[in-house]
């Protein structure tokens, strides 16, 4: 298979003999297991932290948070970790006046996790794995509109940039492109980690509603397909409303496409009170849904919204288990 983007013409066979050599790595994108963490920014919130702040701002306002729960999410066996990076593009920054802090925000988001990676791996005698976090720009696209589409392609090629700076043990391990909603805005994001970093491999995955389909009107095989063709390494589906209709959409996506799935759905929708959301898929669940994931052919499984360390723990001990 060849992938054609924006002039940029690269083999997947090549873009795999480029990958720097890594056992767990490339057992995992050869349809291997393996556990990523949880959520950041509900936990930021349940410990006070007000969703008016820039979460993403806080890798250098607040380093040792962040640090916090990246390290309970590794003692709790999480084998890969997503830097709090999630809203860390040009967009996002903006509303809180900090455009001017892409790289900085991101580079800083990269040094916490390589930091606990580093220092929970000698304490247990592990190894993890720092993954990118690239969320949506939070606006809406025009298919139509080159100039928008353009804008778009480079604010994710400026987060990208910095995620992976300083190359093998100093960026990021590997991308993860998550909550996609609109396909139009997945290829754009895939288009620019391919230009900037293409020795990286890719995880990118839509967030689907409860029929299943992503939200942009697409199924869920035509997105696996679709993201397939584009470029990524694993494919998948995040957040969404609950374990349920993840486990679903990767059932539908595995049978549109070879790669490996990765699956991270959220403890289900919310239940607001009082200003406090709270969630009710319990860790029991989680561990139970994660057992069907896996069943499902799933090869990356985390949480995303409402998960805990606890849900984590309770994910490791049924993995460990089976």
């Amino acid at each position: 298979m060849t992938c054609a983007i924006s002039g940029v013409i690269l083999s997947a066979t090549k873009r795999t003999a480029a990958f720097v050599a890594d056992n767990r790595l490339d057992n995992l994108f050869a349809g291997g297991r393996m556990l990523c963490d949880g959520a950041m920014g509900t936990i930021l919130l349940d410990r006070g932290i007000s969703m008016n702040r820039c979460y993403d701002e806080l890798n250098l306002l607040q380093p040792a948070t962040v640090a916090a729960i990246h390290s309970e999410y590794l003692h709790a066996g999480a084998e890969i970790i997503e830097t709090n990076t999630f809203g860390g593009n040009a967009f996002r920054l903006e509303r809180h006046g900090l455009r001017g802090k892409v790289r900085e925000i991101n580079l800083a988001g990269v040094r916490i996790a390589r930091q606990c990676v580093a220092q929970i791996g000698k304490e247990l005698g592990t190894n993890a794995y720092v993954a990118g976090a690239i969320g949506p720009l939070g606006i809406l696209f025009e298919p139509r509109d080159q100039s928008q589409l353009d804008k778009a392609r480079s604010a994710f090629a400026e987060q990208v940039r910095a995620l992976a700076e300083g190359g093998h043990g100093v960026g990021v391990d590997l991308l993860m492109i998550e909550t996609m909603t609109s396909l139009v805005e997945a290829s754009e994001a895939i288009g620019a980690a391919r230009q900037v970093a293409p020795r990286l491999r890719l995880v990118v995955m839509m967030t689907v509603g409860e029929d299943g389909n992503c939200l942009d009107g697409s199924s869920a095989e035509a997105a696996a397909a679709r993201l397939t063709d584009l470029g990524a390494d694993a494919v998948g589906c995040n957040c969404s409303t609950g374990p349920a209709s993840v486990l679903r959409a990767l059932g539908r996506m595995r049978t549109a496409t070879h790669l490996p799935l990765a699956a991270m759905p959220n403890a289900g929708l919310p239940n607001v009170v009082d200003g406090r959301a709270d969630y009710f898929v319990s860790p029991t669940e989680m561990a139970s849904c994660a057992r069907s994931l896996f069943q499902a052919g799933a090869s990356l499984v985390g949480g995303c919204c409402g998960t805990t360390p606890a849900h984590t723990q309770a994910m490791t001990l049924a993995m460990r288990n089976r």
